[in-house]
């Protein structure tokens, strides 16, 4: 049925909602343990408010399989089949996009990244205006975990609540359509 909001674009969050872990804890973990002498930069951006220069600095430095990820199954298995009925899938991350480029080639099912660069970092109200700029108001689905997601949930037609935070069910209340605990 045309029209529907199982037509809708899918936006689907990386971090916690795809993968059950942090890109930017992985990146801290796995960098500034090998690169100590960078944490002073990136705490003197996160301080100042650079938050995406930061992901940047790390991304670009980052070695990492996607393949090595944990990946939300259940979900994962219900996106391939969004995808196979003909849905168009975009990882829309505040991961930085070198990053979400990686994880969402290996994949295989986004045909669009949204993601942080050097400049912007793609989270909360900055993650909703992005979609709806590109979709239009309540033209897109959201799939997300956290309390940031709540802005994008806002502007979205259909909500999809993956993995969700402590409390973030209370918050968000009966607009949910599905939920992958």
């Amino acid at each position: 049925m045309e029209g529907t909001t199982s037509d809708m674009p899918l936006a689907v969050d990386m971090d916690g909602t795809l993968i059950l872990s942090d890109m930017s804890k992985i990146s801290i973990t796995k960098v500034l343990i090998r690169k100590p002498w960078l944490i002073p930069k990136v705490l003197i951006k996160e301080i100042s408010g650079k938050r995406a220069q930061w992901k940047r600095l790390l991304a670009e430095k980052l070695v990492f399989d996607p393949a090595d990820l944990e990946y939300h199954e259940t979900f994962l298995e219900w996106i391939t089949g969004e995808f196979a009925r003909g849905r168009k899938l975009i990882l829309a991350t505040a991961s930085d996009r070198i990053v979400a480029e990686q994880v969402a080639a290996h994949v295989g099912l986004f045909s669009d990244v949204m993601a942080s660069d050097r400049d912007f970092n793609l989270r909360g109200l900055q993650k909703a205006d992005a979609l709806v700029a590109r979709y239009g108001l309540k033209k897109f689905a959201y799939a997300g975990n956290s309390h940031h997601d709540i802005d994008v949930w806002k502007h979205c037609g259909q909500v999809i609540v993956v993995n969700p935070e402590k409390g973030l069910l209370d918050k968000v209340g009966d607009s949910v359509d599905f939920i992958f605990e």
